[in-house]
């Protein structure tokens, strides 16, 4: 059964992926499909170059961080315009986060509000009557005893 014929995608999505070890393959997707278009083995510019020239039509590629990528797309579709994907904007924000309070670990403490003591109620004398919040803005007011 001959394959479908290949759609040139409007969004293309690139990333790498693990074979084994140390050697990775490239995987493009239809964003738009959520498709995989073809795999290859290597992380190649000139290959992803290659196919974009072959497959004209991609308004935008969205891809991980990779220079190799960015360049691939540069010369294969120097009109493309280039995204950076969701899962690598939030790791690449996440790491940024957490680099930033590794390197102010000893700032934090000062950050913090002054604690205040703990007031620890007294019990009341049996036969009086608990205090009560006066809220206006909840209907039936709050049953919960006032501790101040």
């Amino acid at each position: 059964m001959p394959l479908p014929s290949l759609r040139t995608p409007r969004v293309l999505g690139v990333d790498d992926f693990a074979l084994y070890g140390d050697t990775y393959g490239t995987l493009l997707v239809d964003a738009t499909t959520r498709l995989p278009l073809t795999p290859w083995e290597g992380r190649d510019a000139e290959q992803l170059s290659r196919w974009l020239r072959e497959h004209p039509g991609v308004e935008s590629v969205c891809r991980d961080g990779s220079l190799t990528y960015r360049q691939g797309i540069t010369d294969g579709a120097p009109t493309t315009l280039q995204v950076s994907d969701r899962f690598h904007l939030w790791q690449g924000l996440s790491r940024r986060v957490q680099d930033i309070a590794a390197a102010h670990r000893a700032c934090l403490p000062a950050a913090l509000p002054p604690k205040r003591p703990i007031r620890h109620r007294t019990r009341r004398p049996p036969g009086t009557p608990r205090r009560r919040h006066q809220l206006d803005s909840i209907p039936g007011g709050c049953s919960r005893p006032c501790t101040r």
